[in-house]
């Protein structure tokens, strides 16, 4: 009886596992639909996505790629500083987003959402229409839920939750909130960086750079918060 327990509350962790990265590209791509800004990081894949396709030409490149690679690059920083080859563990999600991402990008919405039609005819508010702020609302939501399965589950961390961990012991400080603020601004500030590389010249805006992405990342531990309330997730889980 207690080892069918077992078994039951293992398949339910990697339900949630699942499910909580399948949520994450689902909330990722809903954003960026939105055009009115994307998490901080995402700015940095989405914008170096774009700027490999339109400057580079990479034409084949795309934003789960583009996700892998900067996830990458974060886990070898952890991984030199831990020296500590077991972070190797953290492919696990970072190979998740990067699927889950594509899967709803290119497979369900044809690499075309954001350029979806009834973004000029519905009603305006303000420089946007109202479905573009239902699109960032509801993104802004869901990709946290995301998230807060994924740590439901307590299987492997996201890289940059062992990004922010190493950040915390190179300046000896406990302040979690500063730390990962400023992570969360380092992402902003590339992501601006090839927005402009990318766009500004052109087409005058930094590509998926917008207020929203200050926003969502005053926002987003609140989101955090409640999401862990509704599905009563504890630090021990």
């Amino acid at each position: 009886m207690e080892a069918q327990a077992t078994i039951h509350a293992k398949r339910t962790r990697i339900m949630y596992y699942v499910l909580g990265f399948i949520v994450i590209g689902l909330g990722v791509n809903i954003m960026n639909a939105s055009n009115l800004g994307v998490g901080a990081w995402d700015t940095v894949t989405i914008n170096l996505r774009s700027f490999m396709n339109i400057v580079v030409g990479a034409s084949w490149v795309t934003i789960g790629m583009m996700s892998f690679v900067v996830s990458i690059l974060v886990m070898t920083m952890v991984i030199l500083y831990r020296k500590d080859t077991r972070y190797l563990f953290m492919l696990i999600p970072i190979g998740l987003v990067f699927l889950s991402i594509d899967f709803w990008n290119l497979v369900i919405f044809k690499d075309r959402i954001a350029g979806v039609g009834f973004w000029t005819t519905s009603v305006m508010i303000g420089s946007a229409t109202l479905w573009q702020y239902i699109f960032f609302i509801i993104g802004s939501f869901i990709l946290p839920l995301g998230l807060t399965l994924v740590v439901k589950s307590a299987f492997p961390a996201f890289v940059f939750d062992e990004w922010m961990l190493m950040f915390m012991d190179i300046f000896h400080t406990r302040k979690i909130t500063f730390v990962r603020l400023g992570i969360e601004l380092l992402g902003l500030l590339i992501g601006t960086l090839f927005g402009y590389l990318t766009f500004f010249n052109t087409a005058g805006h930094l590509g998926s750079v917008n207020y929203g992405s200050l926003l969502f990342t005053i926002f987003f531990t609140s989101i955090m918060g409640l999401w862990f309330h509704l599905l009563k997730v504890q630090k021990h889980e």
